[in-house]
């Protein structure tokens, strides 16, 4: 307005000066509050590229807008832009009669005022000077549009930017939205002393292949609650058996739970379709930022866990990349590379063309690929349906080859943005009897973007005692970490047979966790005692 007035040179100078700075200075700040730490630099996205340059490029055009026309035009402008945006969102996902209508009256207003506005200004009836404003105003348009879609790119699937790392840091999650598991808590369990928020909006999916719930839900919800708020536990039945307090512990979904083993070469496990339970927690709870799936008998070190990015998938993958790891000293970095320090990895299935079931001898000893009933021959009728640049993007990891993933479902962290995709694949393996450990790691390795990371969990499977923490303990002094392992068991069995809970696992878990903090160099929350 100065220059304007006085026509003074200097004043533009200082005004382009100023101007060129706080553009420099916004970029720089988008660019960093895209990528607010260094573990997301190998998870670019297209969004994540485009969102700082959309955004400095819709200030730029803004102050254009003013300065050229005045500020009604650029309010206008982006209702108009945020008017599609919302009709495109609420097309997508709401479909609700009252948002149309009134997206509608929006843009007919803001149209009718843009027409009448040009129809009464002169210059825009030059037409060397109009074609270059409407050029303007449409890229203005424009940038408002992308601008507003890339940040709501968390509703849509497929352009949605890389969420920050949650890892060494207290409440650092931004949740606008409050998430509730369909699930109603029975019990208060002691308090965390502070603020331990690293799992705040993470739902843990803890399944049970069978109904054998009692001091198993209990103790796990006892130690596990004071870390997770959001816990749906699922199994096949009801817990109407403790009484109607427990009635609504457990979310039921019996699909395929039966269990036969009485015929080895047919060996009907009861959790062998157990990925339906994944699908129907992933279906009926949408809005969180991430879903960490483990059985009841998968012990969780928690302290390490809330090292890991919650916007990457976690599995024993064969191309997982481990997190570092304080615990094995000053030269961490390079120790957590070194893979001879790290639990084995998830198998990559035969050639799928050959005929497996030939030369099976059992899942015991060739474990589940040859099986005609789950195994790969199975699995492939739900492989060929899915869409081919997902196979081209699986094939990339396997040397071009056509491969499945097969290996131990008992621990497997799914990003909310990756939510829905995964569910579409993982649907088109439950259309058949493919096998829970084939189905769910290949989904996974279907679904996780090219170049994007996949965090190595270290995660043992194991089959011979102890099934207690002392198993971890025993791995430390042997050099290596133990994120989680299965089997867990929260109580022994009797000299009469009986299994029966031992509540001292629930003080030893406690302990671990603690001595997990100590070695990673954690501060780790207190318990405090419940209020009375």
């Amino acid at each position: 307005m100065l220059n304007r007035l006085h026509r003074s040179r200097t004043i533009h100078l200082i005004n382009s000066s100023i101007f060129a700075f706080s553009w420099i200075i916004l970029l720089v700040l988008s660019i960093f509050q895209t990528f607010p730490t260094h573990e997301c630099l190998g998870s670019l996205t297209p969004a994540n590229i485009f969102l700082p340059v959309a955004e400095v490029g819709r200030d730029i055009t803004t102050i254009y807008i003013v300065h050229r026309y005045d500020a009604i035009i650029q309010g206008i402008s982006t209702s108009l832009a945020s008017t599609i945006l919302i009709t495109c969102i609420a097309l997508r996902f709401y479909q609700a009669s009252s948002a149309f209508l009134g997206c509608f009256i929006m843009a007919i207003a803001c149209i009718i005022y843009l027409h009448n506005f040009w129809k009464a200004s002169e210059a825009w009836r030059e037409a060397s000077t109009g074609r270059s404003r409407i050029v303007i105003l449409a890229l203005a348009f424009m940038l408002f549009l992308a601008s507003g879609y890339t940040l709501a790119g968390h509703w849509i699937t497929g352009f949605s930017p890389v969420a920050p790392s949650n890892s060494g840091h207290l409440g650092d999650i931004g949740n606008t939205r409050q998430c509730i598991p369909k699930q109603s808590p029975s019990h208060l369990f002691s308090q965390l002393q502070g603020n331990y928020s690293h799992f705040d909006n993470i739902l843990l999916i803890v399944f049970f292949s069978h109904a054998r719930y009692d001091a198993n839900l209990d103790y796990h919800k006892e130690v596990y609650s004071n870390y997770f708020p959001n816990i749906l536990y699922i199994g096949p039945a009801t817990r109407e058996d403790a009484g109607f307090t427990h009635s609504y512990d457990v979310y039921v979904d019996s699909y395929q739970s039966d269990e036969d083993t009485s015929d080895p070469w047919n060996y009907k496990m009861a959790g062998r379709m157990a990925h339906h339970m994944l699908y129907t927690a992933l279906q009926d709870n949408e809005c969180f930022e991430g879903y960490l799936w483990a059985p009841f008998d998968t012990l969780l070190n928690v302290p390490r866990l809330q090292q890991f990015n919650q916007s990457l998938f976690w599995y024993h993958s064969p191309w997982g990349q481990p997190v570092p790891n304080p615990a094995f000293g000053d030269m961490y970095h390079e120790a957590t590379l070194d893979r001879s320090r790290h639990a084995p990895v998830a198998n990559i299935s035969p050639d799928p063309s050959l005929n497996l079931t030939e030369s099976w001898r059992g899942w015991g000893l060739d474990w589940w690929w040859g099986d005609p009933h789950v195994g790969v021959s199975e699995c492939m009728g739900a492989f060929r349906k899915v869409p081919s640049h997902l196979r081209e993007n699986l094939a990339a990891l396997t040397d071009g080859e056509t491969r499945l993933i097969g290996g131990s479902a008992d621990t497997m962290y799914i990003p909310g943005r990756h939510r829905k995709l995964f569910m579409e694949m993982l649907g088109l393996f439950l259309e058949t009897n493919c096998f829970l450990e084939i189905a769910t790691p290949t989904t996974l390795h279907l679904v996780v973007p090219p170049g994007e990371p996949i965090q190595f969990v270290d995660h043992w499977w194991i089959y011979q005692p102890p099934f207690n923490a002392s198993f971890v303990r025993q791995k430390w002094v042997e050099g290596f970490e133990v994120d989680t392992f299965h089997t867990f068991h929260w109580g022994e069995r009797g000299s009469d047979g009986v299994w029966k809970g031992n509540y001292h696992h629930v003080d030893d878990v406690r302990n671990l966790l603690r001595e997990s903090a100590n070695r990673q160099d954690i501060t780790f929350p207190v318990l405090t005692e419940p209020p009375s």
